[in-house]
């Protein structure tokens, strides 16, 4: 008979984009970790903008948004044995351009932000089949601050389960906040725990957290700094500890962050640079805070979203507007390593990676 292994050399990642519904928004690639290299496998249109993925590797399913002025989001199994998607369902947000789902750990929730009209946090159940359910609940944001070309108003930017616990985080760049929620499984329901201002101007962004928990790292789009902050998983709350800057002390141009994410070992975090066009490389000290460890072009222009592979030896970068997919090695001392290696893709923004899954004979 046959079985199934996991085969940790080889790994499914994919891809999602800005792109018409008439052209491939979300690819499937292979990435061998032994070559360093990516091919492609397969891919799907019929969606508008996949600019964001979740992926439920446990459950095989991917989610997306349709990152549009009618958004939506969209569900889609993957198959075991060769990784191509099937679409299951789709529903509307009470908004527009969302940008950015994130899933709780049991797989029973999907949450999403509306970046434009509504600016809202939004709760949607998971059926068995994986489908998404009718949209369970809907938070709005108010306010603006200091950047009246960017912070006219809420503009909620991702959504992040804290680890272990039901509470998560929602930074907003519009409001310079970053508001966390509890999801009350019981009345299905986002309820305001808490909020924490950041820097006015600073455009809160997308936040990572120490292995531990212990720790929650806050990238800023518009000031270019990223905020550390300890977690109190008791009381559910936030207290600043440090702020540090992404850009090398020589750049004088222009440039937004965008990305950020810790190591697999917790060492090391990483934050991308649209501008500046770098990865910044900062060591975790065992209090949490952080020290500058270097930078490193990622060999192309505005680097959105990128991925560390679980092993800790790889970062895939996804360059935007130079259409590619760079891959870099992590060197002993944690910064990134061009190894050469690049696959072209038209507008990648964002690269989720799971194990690929072969069949083998077994006895």
């Amino acid at each position: 008979m046959k079985e199934t292994q996991v085969n940790h050399r080889y790994w499914y990642v994919f891809t999602g984009s800005y792109s018409s519904s008439d052209h491939e928004g979300i690819s499937l690639l292979l990435f061998d970790s032994e070559a360093g290299n990516l091919k492609r496998l397969d891919g799907i249109s019929g969606i508008e903008n996949p600019s964001f993925l979740a992926l439920d590797p446990q459950r095989f399913r991917l989610f997306a948004v349709g990152e549009v002025a009618d958004g939506f989001v969209a569900s889609y199994t993957i198959d075991q044995s060769t990784g191509k998607l099937n679409e299951i369902n789709r529903q509307f947000t009470k908004g527009s351009s969302p940008c950015y789902l994130s899933l709780d750990k049991q797989g029973n929730w999907l949450y999403s932000v509306n970046y434009q009209k509504g600016s809202s946090v939004e709760l949607f159940s998971i059926e068995k089949n994986g489908a998404i359910g009718a949209l369970a609940d809907d938070v709005q944001h108010a306010g603006h601050s200091v950047q009246a070309d960017r912070q006219e108003g809420p503009h909620p930017h991702s959504v992040v389960s804290i680890p272990s616990s039901s509470y998560l985080l929602v930074p907003d760049l519009g409001t310079d906040h970053i508001y966390i929620y509890r999801n009350d499984s019981i009345e299905a329901g986002l309820k305001l725990h808490a909020k924490v201002e950041s820097q006015p101007g600073a455009g809160p962004r997308h936040i990572a957290f120490h292995p531990n928990a212990s720790f929650a790292y806050v990238i800023h789009e518009l000031n270019n700094t990223i905020a550390v902050y300890s977690y109190d998983n008791i009381k559910g709350l936030l207290s600043l500890l440090q702020s540090v800057h992404t850009l090398p002390g020589e750049f004088l141009g222009t440039s937004y962050c965008a990305d950020i994410h810790v190591s697999p070992s917790g060492h090391y975090l990483y934050g991308s640079n649209r501008g500046d066009d770098s990865i910044a490389t900062f060591r975790i000290l065992n209090n949490g805070m952080l020290e500058s460890v270097g930078y490193t072009s990622t060999m192309g222009k505005t680097p959105r979203n990128f991925i560390i592979t679980p092993d800790g030896k790889f970062i895939l970068v996804a360059n935007q507007d130079s259409d590619s997919i760079v891959v870099m090695r992590l060197g002993m001392d944690g910064i990134p390593i061009p190894t050469g290696q690049s696959y072209e893709i038209s507008k990648p923004v964002c690269l989720q990676m799971m194990p690929a899954i072969i069949e083998s004979a077994g006895k």
